[in-house]
């Protein structure tokens, strides 16, 4: 769907940028689940415009005297207003935000973006949490929810009340919406309106955002989802490509969850042989700008790969584990296949 119509159709929420940097791609309307093209970047962030959105249901209508409560294994309960949240410190930062299930392209459930708001650690400690707290159940206005472990909000969480310098929109969660850098999207609830502190997690529901292998007993092994996965991607050339032959700049954008891209190396020979791209500048849980020259001299047919190593150790696979049944945490080689002339 081109995204002058479809901006023009939604009627909540949504306001027509008067200068379209960018391209995203609907995948679906209701509930909302929009790809932001990478490689129409511009810059180090993702337009608001152009962020990517992964909705499980209808978007709520807003709310006048937006309010937060907490309660459960606390011995406190909390019943927090925008006033009583302002009184924080505001923490400022850059990360990324993939989908779980984000694929391994150039299009795709994953954006950068510049945040703000208020640490969950500081929020918690008003409502001071019991021994026997373990998790936290986010709640949202629209009817999600997610468990994610009381050490891991305390460590990572922040209430995000903007994104690259704007009041957070609707669809993004307005006023206010969990954020976990460095975890996939869906522990980050949108319109969050109540936290439980409880002493278990809530049930799974299925194999949802979970790791899923058969055992060799033949028994379903189902796990938590890690940390995101580290990720390369080529923007430019793109799949079905007509390249002369010589020197050609190849282009594309990393990620981890774990630090930051240590490095990128790109092969033009589907995997052979490979050569270190060159990086950007960048932070920890944030993408990064790479590119690489490269020289064909032959014609025909050429396929080129990138993967990324992070500050961790860890490595982007050639290939996806055949032991997987799921189908999240995507990260192996990205491929693109031209024609050199």
């Amino acid at each position: 769907m081109n995204r002058r119509y479809f901006m023009t159709l939604l009627s909540s929420g949504w306001l027509v940028a008067p200068m379209l940097k960018a391209e995203h791609h609907v995948i679906s309307v209701d509930p909302l689940e929009m790809e932001f093209d990478l490689v129409s970047l511009q810059g180090q962030y993702t337009s608001v415009e152009d962020f990517y959105v992964r909705n499980h249901f209808a978007v709520p209508g807003a709310v006048e005297g937006a309010t937060l409560k907490i309660e459960g294994e606390v011995e406190n309960p909390q019943y927090l207003a925008t006033t009583d949240l302002a009184k924080l410190r505001e923490r400022k930062f850059g990360a990324l935000l993939e989908c779980a299930g984000n694929r391994v392209d150039s299009t795709g459930l994953i954006s950068n973006g510049a945040w703000a708001g208020w640490p969950l650690k500081d929020i918690l400690i008003m409502a001071r949490p019991t021994a026997t707290a373990t998790h936290l159940h986010l709640f949202g206005r629209d009817g999600y929810k997610r468990s994610v472990s009381l050490e891991r909000a305390l460590a990572d969480g922040i209430l995000v009340t903007s994104l690259n310098s704007r009041p957070l929109t609707l669809q993004h969660g307005a006023p206010w919406r969990a954020l976990l850098p460095g975890w996939y999207g869906m522990d980050s609830v949108k319109w969050l309106e109540r936290i439980v502190v409880a002493a278990a997690p809530l049930p799974p529901e299925g194999g949802t955002y979970q790791q899923s292998r058969k055992a060799p007993s033949g028994e379903l092994d189902r796990q938590p989802l890690p940390r995101v996965q580290v990720k390369s991607v080529i923007v430019d050339p793109r799949k079905g490509t007509v390249l002369r032959r010589g020197k050609v700049e190849i282009r594309g954008l990393a990620w981890t969850g774990s630090g930051k891209v240590d490095s990128v190396e790109v092969s033009a020979d589907a995997g052979n042989t490979w050569r270190a791209a060159t990086l950007g500048l960048g932070t920890d849980l944030e993408w990064v700008v790479w590119k690489a020259s490269l020289e064909l001299t032959q014609p025909g047919a050429v396929e080129f790969a990138a993967r990324a190593r992070d500050t961790q150790g860890h490595v982007q696979p050639a290939e996806r584990d055949p032991a997987r049944l799921d189908g999240y945490a995507n990260n192996w080689y990205h491929r693109v296949r031209c024609v050199v002339v």
